[in-house]
């Protein structure tokens, strides 16, 4: 049977774009059958299939049509994905770069380009962390430590001799050399999987085609210039980089071991061992690597490697012919080439260094870490010596907007959490293989009697791991504080605006309080969570602080390391935290409650572009909002070859409210005039305002709705804009003023906003008449099922916005 679906575009379309549960357009459509009209399974426009054209009549018409943007392919799915959440590291300093309030449109001062250097310095940085993280399990831990003593006759053995080690032994692997390289496949593998997935998810964001404006663009705000998603040659560019710097660290520790003295770190041209053949080979291929590495540092330091520019309707393809895409390839040639001259040495030689740790090893963790603590202090300063001074400016529609919390240093705060994450995940990986293998312990500590080997572990992860420790007992503790306080205060903060909104009088005490939890519960983003981070942030930033004078100062670590039962407990709480947050990312993508509420987070910082890390999960934004471009301009009659000029009522969930506003800063004029915004649950004001004010300003929310309306000067009265919003939404709010659901103290009521609505929730107090339940909390779902979404969609469809109806009590 061939069912119909309306195709057309003449009149009115209601375009509804989900949030950050990935609803399917079955529940986006409220209807059971869809077919897919445009675009593919991970991001599709779906419209309803009817038994016949005369069955929709009473639903669509040749005039109406209900369509579906689907983009949830991008973000959710199965449960292997939650793997993406062990690069969180790399999105936090994505979404850092854009917390940035110094960007705009025009030419960036000195201060922002300053700072977008020491990000991208500070990115690559991150990813040799997860590299040496490798290299200190697998090379140094099992091919030296347990290798060495492997060789060593009557002696101790890594993990009590277990058979998986017994390679070790081997006739033909019984070099160190051999042993390190054996176990290099385990950080080549890693470097492989980050190439293979940041090719992929390019191929399916960045290198989606961005269209080129059809006439000369007027960009007013950094939002609505198409260059912020024409991210497919700086993205190629740094990618190709950050591979080879990777593949580079692994080349000099398999060559470092191998100098006659390389215990006296950087001394690649040691006389003795500069002799011809392999001593020769093996001395160029280091000098090769630690070129390499300047190379690529220099690469990421210049400006113009990871310079956007507008599209220019050119096939970029043919600019991709360039050295870059080489480079992985050529440092990827040569760790095989230290590879070969590692396991070039005789049967049963061993090295001068051999013994204890990895050569080079602690000197590149300990400086590496260092190194990121000092970018990170200058971020900071130059940040507070570049803070302009606040203006003064008569009262507007615009003075309720929030201003950055934490000072305004949200940029570093972003950046120090993502740091200390990635080191917390290589403590923890290095001191759990350790004590898998044997006992871990310090280099200084002396020999202890036991069945277990002592495998020495850099400084630094034990204190890592003792400040990772700590800071999470703090976490809970500033949680279970904020927890108590909300729970304690709800009832008598939220009691008269209860009271006020649904006229109760005193009565039904249970459901009365359970309203007013409701609501309190959903304002935690917009006071306590945030003064929890705060605090957190402050606690970490004095940990670490501590931690670096520390590793710079002390020599004698035995304050730590010799606590056992302080590295045990150290070990289990990073080990329960890395499987929490592979249990929290496979919870994100399997039930949409759990992504709702904590999803959101996941869904603000891929929003944003790979500015200054190319192989961070990906931005679903950089082919959500060119489909959409598309789209809308197709069925708005601004594009060669679009059907008849329509109308689109953009209805934005959530997030999709976010894709939204930049859909529409970034369309031709011609098609904003004739596109009619619906918002709803939306994170505008409530998180991005607040947090990236940059490209979510007073300026860039005027420019949304003075293009919609058609009209510079417009009146904020004037836009065809409506919020709608719940007090029990813990991620909607307001996008200009708060809209009160009722006046306390029998006051009258103020004027109603513009733009915001505020719908009761629940919409009913008692229970209804043949009803053994309460009326539902919808929270942030459900917002087809009120009177008033519907009442909106149809006042557009008739050129008016009508004030919406005061609640039922």
């Amino acid at each position: 049977m061939v069912l119909y679906v309306n195709e057309g575009s003449q009149g009115w379309t209601e375009l509804r774009i989900h949030g950050v549960s990935g609803t399917p357009p079955e529940s986006s459509l409220e209807h059971p059958r869809v077919r897919r009209v445009a675009g593919d399974a991970k991001a599709g426009f779906y419209r309803r299939e009817w038994e016949s054209q005369v069955a929709s009549g009473a639903e669509e018409s040749v005039g109406f049509r209900r369509e579906a943007y689907f983009w949830g392919g991008l973000t959710s799915g199965d449960s292997g994905r939650a793997l993406w959440l062990l690069l969180l590291p790399f999105m936090l300093l994505n979404m850092a770069f854009f917390a940035d309030p110094g960007h705009t449109v025009s030419p960036q001062r000195k201060h922002v380009v300053f700072r977008t250097i020491i990000q991208r310095v500070l990115a690559l940085s991150l990813t040799w962390t997860y590299v040496l993280a490798t290299v200190s399990v697998s090379l140094d831990l099992v091919g030296w430590q347990c290798g060495n003593a492997a060789l060593r006759e009557g002696g101790k053995q890594c993990a009590g001799g277990a058979g998986w080690l017994r390679w070790l032994q081997y006739d033909w692997l019984s070099t160190p050399g051999r042993h390190i390289t054996v176990v290099a496949i385990v950080p080549v593998a890693l470097v492989l999987l980050l190439w293979y997935l940041g090719n992929k998810t390019w191929q399916v964001a960045e290198a989606q085609p961005v269209q080129r404006s059809v006439t000369p663009p007027e960009v007013k705000t950094p939002l609505e210039d198409r260059r912020m998603w024409n991210g497919r040659g700086p993205v190629r560019r740094l990618r190709a980089l950050h591979i080879a710097g990777a593949f580079a660290v692994i080349a000099v520790f398999l060559l470092a071991p191998l100098l006659e003295r390389s215990r006296r770190g950087l001394w690649a041209l040691d006389g003795d061992s500069w002799s011809f053949g392999i001593s020769l080979f093996r001395n160029l291929l280091l000098v090769l690597a630690l070129a390499l590495l300047a190379v690529v540092l220099g690469f990421v330091v210049r400006p113009g490697t990871a310079e956007r520019t507008r599209p220019n309707g050119q096939d970029p393809s043919s600019r991709e012919r360039d050295w870059y895409q080489f480079l992985p390839w050529g440092a990827l040639a040569l760790v095989i080439g230290a590879g070969v001259v590692a396991s070039w040495n005789s049967k049963g030689q061993v090295t001068p260094s051999a013994g204890g740790q990895l050569p080079w090893e602690v000197t590149w963790i300990h400086g590496l870490f260092l190194l990121q603590a000092l970018l990170l202090m200058v971020l900071l300063v130059d940040l507070l010596l570049d803070r302009p001074p606040s203006p003064s400016s008569p009262p507007s529609p615009f003075s309720n907007l929030p201003s950055q919390p934490w000072f305004g240093l949200v940029l570093p705060s972003v950046a120090f959490l993502g740091w200390t994450l990635a080191g917390a995940l290589a403590a923890g990986s290095m001191l759990r293989v350790a004590e898998i293998l044997g006992a871990p312990t310090a280099a200084l500590a002396q020999p202890a009697k036991g069945k277990q080997i002592q495998l020495i572990v850099p400084d630094a992860y034990f204190w890592s791991g003792t400040a990772a420790t700590i800071l999470v007992g703090f976490a809970f503790f500033i949680a279970l504080v904020s927890w108590r306080r909300t729970e304690r205060s709800a009832p008598r903060d939220f009691a008269p605006q209860v009271a006020a909104a649904y006229r109760s009088n005193g009565s039904d005490p249970r459901r009365h309080r359970q309203i007013a939890k409701s609501w309190a519960r959903a304002q935690l983003l917009e006071g306590a969570s945030r003064k929890a981070l705060g605090a957190f942030l402050v606690g970490a930033a004095a940990m670490a602080l501590a931690l670096a004078v520390v590793i710079v100062f002390v020599e004698d670590p035995r304050l730590v390391t010799d606590q056992r039962w302080l590295v045990q407990l150290s070990n289990a709480v990073l080990s329960v935290g890395f499987l929490a947050l592979l249990w929290a990312g496979r919870q994100a993508y399997k039930s949409p409650r759990f992504r709702r509420t904590v999803g959101i987070l996941w869904d603000i910082g891929t929003f944003w572009p790979r500015a200054t890390h190319p192989l961070a999960p990906p931005c679903y934004a950089e082919r959500t909002v060119p489909d959409l471009l598309k789209r809308v301009e197709y069925m708005t009659g601004c594009r060669p070859k679009s059907a008849q000029k329509g109308y689109v009522i953009l209805s934005c969930h959530s997030q999709g409210s976010v894709i939204g506003a930049a859909l529409v800063l970034q369309s031709q004029a011609s098609a904003d005039t004739r596109i009619r915004l619906l918002t709803y649950g939306s994170p505008l004001t409530h998180l991005f305002v607040r947090f990236f004010p940059a490209y979510f300003n007073p300026q860039s929310l005027e420019r949304i709705g003075t293009l919609i309306a058609g009209d510079p000067a417009a009146q904020v009265g004037q836009w065809p804009w409506r919020n709608l919003y719940r007090p029990t939404d813990p991620i909607g709010s307001w996008v200009l003023a708060n809209d009160a659901l009722a006046p306390a103290n029998g006051e009258a009521r103020p004027p109603r906003p513009a733009i915001d609505r505020q719908l009761l929730d629940p919409r009913k107090f008692a229970k209804q008449s043949g009803d053994p339940c309460y009326p539902p909390i919808l929270g942030h779902s459900n917002y087809f099922t009120d009177p008033e979404f519907e009442a909106t969609v149809t006042a557009y469809r008739q050129g008016a916005v009508p004030e919406v109806a005061p609640p039922e009590q």
